[in-house]
């Protein structure tokens, strides 16, 4: 079925060749023609002269046909009087009078009295001024009555640039329609920071121009616990806004200038943080990379704040992290001073940092904190957010395909293969810059979607879908490093 097109993201206008005035000398410029098509007779022979003798009497005819519609319409004189009009000798008092009671005038439809009763929203012409046009009306009468096809020529000419410009208007007025001048600080503020705010500033207003955001990362943590960790310090008298303050929000707080991150929402067990990109600054397009480093040490603040649980007898905190990448610009709306973002990114990452009930039970702590399984088509059950896989996801950080393709963008990555405790594993190892210019290790693994079918895990079974984890394991990242500088120094 094809699709209608319309003009709502894009405006255009269609030209015909009846709107290029060139094109009307170019049919029926009558003398240039009959030139032609003697020279025709001469280059091509009787049958092609015949032909356009043939066409020339028709564009004639047609040409003739015009200037009788001007007749019977009654309008041929006037547009004769406004051509006329047009040159140099004609402009006197034009500024001041009504230009078409003044062509009804000079060519006689309309006698002075209906001139000046007539011109209205203008200055009322003087004796002398009315007198300084009578020699125009005699020459322009004289022209009118010696007119002959050639004049009709240039008549059907002015129409034809008459409905160009017309369409020009037509044009800038859907333009302009869709443009409005805001003068409201709050909506000057929103379209400023949607990006759709055009400045036009006088010469002492103009500053640098406003950044753009080209592209942007999602990080979701999925803070768990944190409500039985409460209880258990208020059991204990103490107090569970200063511990989470001083063991998790606070160290938390001090690297996000160092990964470039933006708090988009923090409330309770939730955080997501924005990484953006910049238009201007391309130098600093590592969105991606700078959330895998955020994320390793969130994870490293909550690794020590449970080392310190396990010691006073506390509760253990939890943590799920999916990194979103989206090639485009968030949008934002503005509660009072306060900007919300809006992006399909945030939906995204909070599924990737879930984790499923079902998997819990089911998954065998390892060396990874990060399983994905798809659901068999036959199968009617879905997770709880209605996708068509389950996460595993404790202490892990999961990315998605548009992060690790933006990723492989943004820094060059080494694939390496080793052998774990028996089983082999595929490793993209890479480094990249923090924003104050310290080069740091990245070390993702690309595992393989498992199966899962009547609620369980289907040992051995897997397809061809891929998930990709930022690895978190201190024991295992020195592994992995150790083995790719090797194969560097093997290929080197």
């Amino acid at each position: 079925m094809a699709q209608h097109w319309t003009q709502k993201n894009q405006i255009s206008e269609e030209f015909s060749w009846f709107d290029i005035p060139s094109n009307i000398d170019l049919l029926f410029n009558i003398q240039k023609n009959a030139d032609d098509v003697v020279n025709i007779r001469h280059q091509h022979g009787f049958k092609r002269w015949w032909r356009a003798r043939n066409d020339l009497v028709r564009l004639k005819r047609t040409l003739k046909a015009f200037l009788n519609l001007l007749r019977k319409n009654k309008i041929r004189k006037q547009m004769l009087a406004s051509h006329y009009l047009r040159k140099p000798a004609s402009t006197a008092a034009l500024e001041q009078i009504d230009i078409k009671l003044l062509c009804q005038y000079l060519c006689g439809d309309i006698t002075a009295d209906r001139l000046l009763g007539g011109n209205t929203g203008h200055k009322k012409l003087s004796g002398p001024q009315l007198k300084a046009i009578e020699p125009l009306k005699a020459t322009v009468q004289e022209q009118i009555a010696n007119a002959d096809l050639n004049d009709t020529l240039l008549l059907l000419s002015d129409f034809v640039r008459f409905r160009q410009k017309l369409k020009y208007y037509r044009f800038a007025h859907r333009v302009f329609n869709r443009i409005k001048l805001l003068t409201v600080d709050e909506e000057i503020k929103l379209s400023l920071t949607a990006g759709t705010l055009y400045l036009m500033p006088i010469s002492s207003e103009i500053e640098e121009e406003n950044v753009k955001i080209a592209h942007h990362a999602i990080l979701k943590a999925d803070v768990r616990g944190s409500t039985t960790v409460t209880e258990q310090l208020q059991l204990r008298g103490l107090n569970p806004a200063s511990y989470f303050s001083m063991r998790f929000f606070n160290p938390i707080n001090k690297i996000m200038a160092t990964y470039d991150a933006n708090k988009v929402f923090v409330e309770g067990d939730a955080i997501i943080l924005s990484f953006l990109e910049y238009e201007h600054a391309p130098q600093q397009w590592f969105s991606v990379a700078r959330a895998c480093g955020y994320a390793r040490d969130m994870l490293k603040v909550v690794g020590s704040n449970n080392r310190y649980s396990r010691q006073m007898g506390l509760p253990l905190l939890e943590l799920g992290v999916g990194i979103c990448y989206s090639d485009e610009a968030p949008q934002y709306l503005f509660d009072e001073e306060k900007p919300i973002m809006i992006s399909g990114a945030i939906g995204l990452a909070d599924r990737l940092s879930s984790c499923s009930w079902n998997l819990r039970e089911s998954m065998k702590r390892g060396l990874f904190s990060v399983e994905v399984l798809r659901i068999v088509l036959q199968d009617s059950e879905t997770d709880d957010k209605g996708q068509r896989h389950v996460r595993y996801n404790v202490n892990g950080v999961l990315i998605d395909n548009a992060a690790f393709d933006k990723l492989k963008v943004e820094i060059p990555l080494t694939t390496v293969r080793i052998k774990l405790n028996g089983e082999e594993y595929l490793f993209h190892v890479g480094q990249y810059p923090d924003t104050k210019g310290r080069v740091k290790d990245l070390v993702i693994r690309e595992g393989k979607v498992g199966i899962w079918q009547n609620s369980q895990i289907q040992p051995g079974k897997e397809n061809d879908e891929s998930f990709f984890e930022v690895v978190v394991n201190r024991k295992v990242i020195p592994l992995v490093l150790e083995s790719t500088a090797s194969k560097q120094l093997t290929s080197s």
